[in-house]
This record gives C-alpha cells, sequence and structure tokens, in this order.
C-alpha cells in the first residue's frame, strides 16, 4: 500500500472519521480520482487513502493490544481509533 506510512494522508483521513453516509463512502475511502469518476466531489485524497489510513488504524491497535486480529475481530471502531491516536 503506497499510502500506508504517509503521515499527512493518515492525518487527512482522520479529519474524516465523522463523515457519514454512502455518499461520501467514494472519496473517503476510494479517494479523489474515484470520487469524480462518479462526478462526487474531491476532499484531498489519493487513491486507496482511506484503506491504506485503515490498515494502518488496526495494525497500530494489534501492535499496542497484543491482540491477534481474530481475537480483535469484535472491538468497538472508537476503541481501535482512541488506542491507534494514543500511540501516535
Amino acid at each position: 500500500m503506497p499510502h500506508l506510512h504517509d503521515d499527512e494522508i493518515f492525518g487527512k483521513v482522520l479529519t474524516g472519521l465523522d463523515v457519514t453516509g454512502m455518499e461520501n463512502f467514494t472519496a473517503w475511502v476510494h479517494g479523489d480520482p474515484s470520487a469524480e469518476r462518479f462526478g462526487l466531489p474531491p476532499v484531498g485524497l489519493p487513491m486507496g487513502a482511506g484503506y491504506a489510513a485503515g490498515n494502518r488504524l488496526v495494525d497500530t491497535y494489534l501492535a499496542a493490544t497484543g491482540r491477534t486480529a481474530a481475537q480483535a475481530l469484535h472491538a468497538e471502531s472508537s476503541e481501535i481509533i482512541a488506542t491507534t491516536l494514543r500511540r501516535g
């Protein structure tokens, strides 16, 4: 994933964590190129940025807690995000 360790992109995705609605999914998860293809407004993210940020959130959570992905399957998203943000 080309954006996995990009702090600027990760920070931008974090600003959109409270954005809701399926009409916003494409821009925030797939990135501006996909959003523009479907006539949706861009948000300033490259292709796949949301996936990379999600991967980073989960990887950081798993490292911080020592849990496996299987053990963390039912963890609340708020717990994952809070743990990640505490780790920096």
